[in-house]
C-alpha cells in the first residue's frame, strides 16, 4: 500500500512539473515576441527642412524696369541674347523693345548689365529706318577687327588690313551684330564703349 502511494505521489509530482513547464513556455514566448516587436519599431527623428535656394527671377539679376510704354518684342529675337558687353566676365542681356503707341521710331535695343541696375538703350539715328527691320542677331566676340564704312565710305568692307586707320575698329568687349532678314548685307555691330552704345556699319 505504501509502495502504491509512493508511485501515485511520484505521478502527481511529475504531472505537476509538466503542467508548470507547459504553462511557462508560452508565456516566455509571448514575452520574447513582445520584446522583438518593441525593438523592431522604427526610430522617428525630427525632420530638418532645408529651404530651397531663392533664385532671382529678374533677367541677369537687374531690377530696372522697362521704359514706360515699351514691351519686349519677340518677333525675330525669341529670347534674350546673353553677351558680356562690359568685360566683367558676367553675361549681360540684349533684347529688342517696342513701343507700339509711339509715333516715329518705335524700337529700342536694350543692353541690360548683369548684377546691377545699369541698362543702356540704342535707338536708330536714321529717321528713315527703324530698328524693326533687323531680324538676325549674332554675337561678335571681343578682339574682332571691323571696318566702319560709315566713317570711311571708300573703305572696302571686311578688309581691315587695307582699311584707313580712321575706319578701323577693334572690339574691347563682346558686341552684337544686327542684320536684315533678306539675303543682302546691311550689317552693323553694336557694342559698349565709354559708357555708351556705339554702332559700326559693316556693309
Amino acid at each position: 500500500m505504501k509502495q502504491q502511494n509512493k508511485k501515485m505521489l511520484t505521478c502527481i509530482i511529475t504531472s505537476t512539473l509538466i503542467l508548470i513547464a507547459c504553462t511557462e513556455q508560452p508565456q516566455q514566448k509571448i514575452e520574447q515576441k513582445a520584446e522583438k516587436q518593441a525593438t523592431s519599431e522604427p526610430i522617428i527623428q525630427d525632420t530638418v527642412v532645408i529651404p530651397p535656394t531663392v533664385q532671382s527671377t529678374m533677367l541677369v539679376n537687374n531690377p530696372t524696369p522697362l521704359p514706360q510704354g515699351y514691351e519686349v518684342d519677340t518677333t525675330h529675337l525669341k529670347q534674350a541674347k546673353l553677351i558680356d558687353f562690359n568685360g566683367d566676365g558676367k553675361l549681360d542681356a540684349f533684347r529688342v523693345l517696342k513701343n507700339p503707341n509711339k509715333v516715329g521710331m518705335k524700337y529700342l535695343f536694350e543692353f541690360r548689365i548683369a548684377d546691377s541696375d545699369k541698362v543702356y538703350f540704342y535707338e536708330s539715328d536714321d529717321g528713315n529706318t527703324d530698328l524693326g527691320n533687323f531680324g538676325v542677331f549674332e554675337i561678335t566676340p571681343r578682339g574682332e577687327k571691323l571696318v566702319d564704312i560709315y566713317l570711311e565710305p571708300t573703305a572696302t568692307p571686311f578688309d581691315f588690313d587695307n582699311a584707313p586707320e580712321s575706319a578701323r575698329v577693334i572690339l574691347n568687349n563682346d558686341g552684337i551684330s544686327i542684320n536684315v532678314l533678306e539675303e543682302t548685307c546691311a550689317m552693323s555691330v553694336l557694342y559698349l564703349k565709354d559708357d555708351k552704345i556705339k554702332r559700326t556699319y559693316i556693309c
